[in-house]
């Protein structure tokens, strides 16, 4: 009887245990979602009393202290999340950049976004090209309505709505050595090359290695489909990258340069190739459809994914070196097959000799070969 008393005891002593725990966190929840709505009325009322609250009245222009952005209160809230990330002071020294970014499609489009929510204070966005229809796979904010308006362009009108307090200016330009100074002048902070184009390209690296400017250029982004073999690196370590490869070549054959430029790239061996010209007449040719001269008309299968991370990666690249944020970038382990060979030899010396034998070393390939990055499993 008496242990029948002292379970019932118990039974009421958890049941009354859990009662106050279940009142508790009733208690937390209702309290948390009333700071978020208390919260969201500061925000509010923030914004509207500032002439920035929904709709396009977040692009109204607002007297703001350009000298130091983050006394602002609008942009103090908006950026809290880098602040409370950075500091105060390593936050300042993005919201006091000047970024140039060259080339706004699948990659620049991206990093320019980012570098806009990220609070650099000042971009300059260049591109001469138009958003079109089939771009929507891959750009960071074009819409529908949108298709046919240059790129520079669209990327002011909506960048307007999400910081209007950032400084804009979009040139629908072509880069290329006669605008240079134009483009380049000014001291910006740093440069993203995100052009497609050989020539232009490597025009423009040049341009900012004369110049001593910072720069960081995209390689090859279309034909890929794996966004755990994006890297940053210097150009002369990128590899398995055609585009790489042939800015490597003409940096130093036209201007002596070897290296000392930070690339985004992928390992990743293409997956595709540029799909065949297909003209409307037989004797139309590649040339008669360029908008400019030298530019590729062929079209290369593009995962828009991919594009997007490279320019993820790049904004996290250049917001984290404006904040001086050190961090280690991850080595590139290239080792190509002739180093394996080496390893696989040195293998059967070593069976040989403490063994007798090397038959029962065996080497199995992976189905799937990197050019330049074979990773075979030596099994005893």
């Amino acid at each position: 009887m008496e242990e029948r008393a002292r379970q019932l005891l118990l039974l009421a002593a958890v049941a009354g245990a859990g009662a106050a725990f279940g009142a508790l966190s009733a208690t937390a929840v209702f309290n948390f979602i009333s700071r978020s709505k208390r919260r969201e009325g500061y925000v509010r009322n923030l914004l509207e009393s500032n002439g920035g609250a929904g709709g396009s009245a977040g692009s109204r222009a607002r007297m703001v202290d350009r000298s130091n952005l983050l006394s602002d209160e609008v942009v103090a809230e908006q950026l809290t999340r880098n602040i409370q990330f950075f500091g105060v002071e390593s936050q300042k020294k993005v919201t006091e950049s000047f970024v140039v970014v060259i080339g706004l499609g699948g990659v620049g489009s991206h990093a320019a976004s980012m570098l806009l929510r990220s609070g650099v204070g000042r971009l300059l966005l260049v591109d001469f090209d138009q958003v079109s229809l089939s771009s929507l796979n891959r750009h960071a904010v074009a819409t529908r309505d949108d298709v046919g308006t240059p790129k520079a362009s669209c990327l002011k009108k909506h960048f307007s709505l999400i910081y209007p307090e950032c400084q804009i200016e979009a040139r629908v330009q072509l880069y290329d050595p006669s605008a240079e100074e134009e483009i380049l002048s000014g001291q910006p902070d740093f440069v993203l090359d995100c052009i497609d184009n050989i020539d232009t390209k490597v025009s423009l690296l040049a341009a900012c290695v004369r110049r001593g400017l910072r720069v960081l250029s995209a390689m090859g982004a279309g034909a890929r489909a794996d966004p755990t073999r994006i890297r940053v690196a210097d150009l002369s370590e990128s590899s398995n990258d055609p585009l790489s490869r042939s800015v490597r070549h003409r940096l130093k054959k036209d201007h002596g340069i070897e290296g000392g430029i930070p690339v985004v790239f992928s390992l990743e061996k293409p997956k595709a190739k540029l799909l065949p010209f297909q003209g409307t007449k037989e004797e139309e040719t590649p040339s008669d459809y360029q908008i400019v001269p030298g530019f590729r008309v062929r079209i290369i299968p593009v995962l828009g994914t991919i594009p997007a991370i490279f320019g993820q990666v790049m904004a996290s690249y250049v917001v984290t070196q404006l904040a001086k944020f050190d961090f280690q970038t991850e080595p590139i382990v290239n080792l190509d097959v002739d180093h394996y060979r080496v390893l696989h030899h040195r293998l059967l010396e070593h069976e040989e000799l403490i063994y007798g034998s090397a038959e029962q070393v065996l080497v199995v390939l992976p189905p799937f070969q990197y050019t330049r990055l074979l990773s075979p499993c030596f099994i005893l």
